[in-house]
């Protein structure tokens, strides 16, 4: 079998990259678009007003497995919590310091299923959930998990130089969406076929 690619995310602060054990099944994405609504007392409808768009959100899920390690995959799981603590970077030093200070959001670099260029993005949100706790004397005692599910929740930072060079890919990506969209419409109305989801009528 060939070898496959796996993807990677890379904390901003301290440079440090991360390659996936497994590539994420499934990818969210949702960019919320806002509209300010005007008040129609006693109207049959009410007028929308477009008021911006919200940055662009993306979702996913990795799995960490290591059931070898003695440690399992608590390095691992030391990666992404540092990704929702404060942190004064790779040289920064705590002092005396911690929970006083301003420090940036952490920021990731991730193109993974999103993006034809590496993109920064802020971290929303990450949630660790640990299991197949290692048995034995001294690590059955510790708690040591094998398997981590990690669900990661990230901003665009839509103002970044990388994300104006990927919107010039994306909108070449879009005229060519739309061109095969009609190449492929022509093609079928060409063999008269239907056009179906797979397996959408087998039982």
């Amino acid at each position: 079998m060939p070898n496959q690619g796996h993807g990677i995310i890379v904390n901003m602060s301290s440079k440090m990259p991360f390659v996936f054990t497994f590539n994420p099944e499934s990818i969210e994405t949702n960019k919320k678009i806002n509209y300010a609504v005007a008040p129609n007392i006693g109207g049959a409808s009410k007028k929308r007003y477009f008021s911006g768009f919200e940055a662009k959100e993306v979702s996913f899920k990795i799995v960490c497995l290591d059931m070898e390690s003695p440690l399992g995959v608590t390095a691992e799981i030391a990666f992404f919590e540092q990704l929702r603590e404060p942190d004064p970077g790779l040289l920064g030093g705590w002092g005396m310091t911690y929970g006083n200070e301003n420090f940036p959001p952490p920021q990731v670099l991730f193109q993974f299923g999103v993006s034809l260029v590496p993109l920064v993005w802020d971290v929303l949100d990450i949630k660790i959930s640990e299991d197949h706790f290692k048995a034995g004397v001294a690590t059955g005692i510790l708690g040591i998990p094998k398997k981590a599910d990690i669900s990661i929740s990230l901003g665009l930072v839509e103002d970044h130089p990388l994300n104006k060079a990927n919107q010039i890919a994306k909108k070449a990506e879009a005229i060519a969406g739309a061109s095969l969209s009609i190449a492929r419409e022509s093609l079928y109305k060409f063999r008269g076929v239907r056009k179906e989801q797979p397996k959408i009528y087998s039982k």
